[in-house]
């Protein structure tokens, strides 16, 4: 059993680093979007976590608050956002999307869903569903795993499966 499920670890992998290439960030860059793939994410994180501290924006993207103030000169400057002061606490800098930014992370994201709407109409309607199924699955399970957990039990539990 361990072999079957390491072998469709390595074909899952394999498939979902193709799909991520074509359907991933690499999509904005090859369909010639104004945006940066990582401009992108930062619209889209910022439309959903109104309102949205630059805190916050640097550490859902893992990296120091300096970062992201470079990030966010770019998109202030081609007025896709705003820097306001929190009113509770002058010290938190609050980013919302601007008009021209709501516009252009709609844009993105309806080129996003025609190519994506172009992949799934090539898989036979029978077998749409049961993939869409298992994939929202594997997302909810993703979701929820303890991932230290599961490497420290993988760890402490290696020689045990070598001698299966």
């Amino acid at each position: 059993m361990h072999e079957q499920v390491q072998s469709a670890a390595e074909r899952f992998d394999a498939a979902l680093f193709v799909t991520m290439q074509n359907l991933g960030p690499q999509l904005i860059s090859r369909a010639q979007q104004a945006l940066t793939p990582g401009q992108v994410f930062m619209l889209h994180f910022i439309s959903k976590e109104q309102p949205c501290s630059v805190s916050k924006l640097a550490e859902k993207m893992e990296v120091n608050p300096s970062a992201i103030t470079v990030m966010l000169d770019r998109l202030e400057s081609n007025g896709f956002v705003v820097r306001v002061r929190d009113t509770a606490d002058r010290r938190v800098v609050n980013v919302q999307l601007t008009k021209d930014g709501v516009t252009e992370l709609a844009d993105v994201m309806k080129v996003r869903t025609r190519i994506t709407q172009h992949c799934l109409s090539q898989i036979e309607p029978d077998q749409l569903e049961g993939f869409l199924q298992i994939f929202e699955q594997l997302a909810r399970i993703s979701a929820a795993m303890d991932i230290k957990a599961i490497i420290s039990r993988d760890n402490t539990s290696e020689g045990s499966h070598g001698s299966k």
